[in-house]
């Protein structure tokens, strides 16, 4: 064979090349259904092959997470940031508005209260006991009168019923005072951290004629709180009037707020306070001043409603202090109390006034 009909081997090269490549091409995208009748059809995906999916396709259970927690693994193997969660912003902490400015201190609520007889058996009574330091604990200070008994410890035994918790009271007590055959004593008790006494400046006074049965006790207080310098001062005078006598007792009363105001302290701020055995409309007329008012006006200051003994006494030209609040306090109310149970302790219900801590405050 001639060199020339042998043809060109880089020419047979590549039909070899064309002709395999074509072959797998037919195998790998075409089948062969039978000899007899040939069809050609193209191949499908199975159904069964394995689907991949990104971590995108991952179905996301967002929980919060702390900002501070770091980069987490996934079941995948994929890293995923935890999210950070952004916070609501706080306030600087002097840009916080302050709540509102400290209430001005309240007033102090001065009080009388007659106890029928008050010894040793009431003290005894663990409900007389209670319900007298329940009373007692309403107040900043309160006059006692109809203290039955001479024993040298029986207030400081009640004042330590007041103070079970956390009370701070303390008391002043006068000397064993009228009839031979029934003597009485009068005493303040008062809360330390409202008001403050000053010992030395207390006294009775002084009735040689005895003119009164029970010779009056007076104190002089001052409010512990408030500006410095300017706390309300006042004389404090407990009074205790005999029922048999009032008529002539009360009559008394002007020459008692002459004789206070006389006893060279210059105090002008002056609370009559205690069982006076008259009403208001009996009371003021006597006193003979208009400026003189009654805490108590035309109501019943005994548990059965039926008389007004006692009461607060003071002058609205000089104690321009008074709030003009006060009156009777009723703690068979307030307590829950029966006639039966408040009885234990005394007939008699508290009255009160309240005051301005503040020396001169006018209302």
């Amino acid at each position: 064979m001639a060199e020339s009909d042998r043809g060109n081997p880089i020419q047979l090269t590549a039909v070899v090349l064309l002709l395999v490549g074509g072959g797998w091409y037919f195998l790998h995208h075409y089948q062969i259904d039978g000899l007899d009748e040939v069809s050609v059809s193209s191949k499908q995906i199975s159904e069964n092959r394995e689907r991949y999916i990104s971590y995108s396709d991952v179905p996301s259970f967002m929980e919060p997470v702390d900002s501070s927690i770091p980069d987490i693994q996934g079941a995948s193997g994929v890293r995923a940031k935890a999210t950070s969660f952004a916070v609501a912003e706080q306030p600087a902490a002097d840009s916080f508005v302050s709540a509102s400015p400290a209430r001005s201190i309240k007033g102090l609520k001065v009080a009388s209260w007659a106890l029928d007889g008050f010894g040793p058996t009431k003290l005894a009574n663990p409900a007389a006991r209670q319900n007298v330091a329940r009373v007692v604990r309403q107040f900043d200070v309160i006059a006692l009168q109809q203290i039955a008994s001479i024993e040298r410890d029986l207030i400081p035994r009640l004042v330590e019923a007041i103070n079970q918790g956390d009370g701070r009271y303390d008391f002043v007590v006068g000397p064993p005072t009228g009839p031979v055959d029934r003597p009485e004593q009068l005493a303040f008790i008062f809360d330390t951290s409202r008001v403050v006494v000053d010992r030395r400046q207390t006294y009775t006074l002084d009735d040689p004629e005895n003119q009164m049965t029970f010779d009056p006790l007076v104190a002089w207080f001052r409010g512990a709180q408030g500006p410095p310098g300017k706390a309300w001062t006042f004389s404090f005078v407990n009074i205790r009037i005999d029922l048999a006598r009032a008529p002539n007792e009360v009559a008394l009363l002007p020459k008692v707020i002459q004789a206070v105001r006389g006893d060279g302290r210059r105090e002008d701020d002056l609370v009559i306070a205690g069982l006076l055995q008259a009403d208001d409309a009996y009371l003021l007329p006597t006193l003979k001043s208009k400026a003189v008012k009654a805490t108590v006006r035309n109501r019943p200051t005994d548990i059965f409603g039926r008389y007004q003994t006692s009461n607060l006494l003071l002058d609205t030209g000089s104690t321009t202090e008074y709030t003009g609040r006060g009156g009777v306090f009723d703690y068979l109310e307030t307590f829950n109390l029966n006639l039966a149970e408040a009885e234990t302790v005394t007939s008699h219900l508290p009255v009160y006034g309240e005051f301005s801590v503040t020396e001169g405050a006018a209302y």
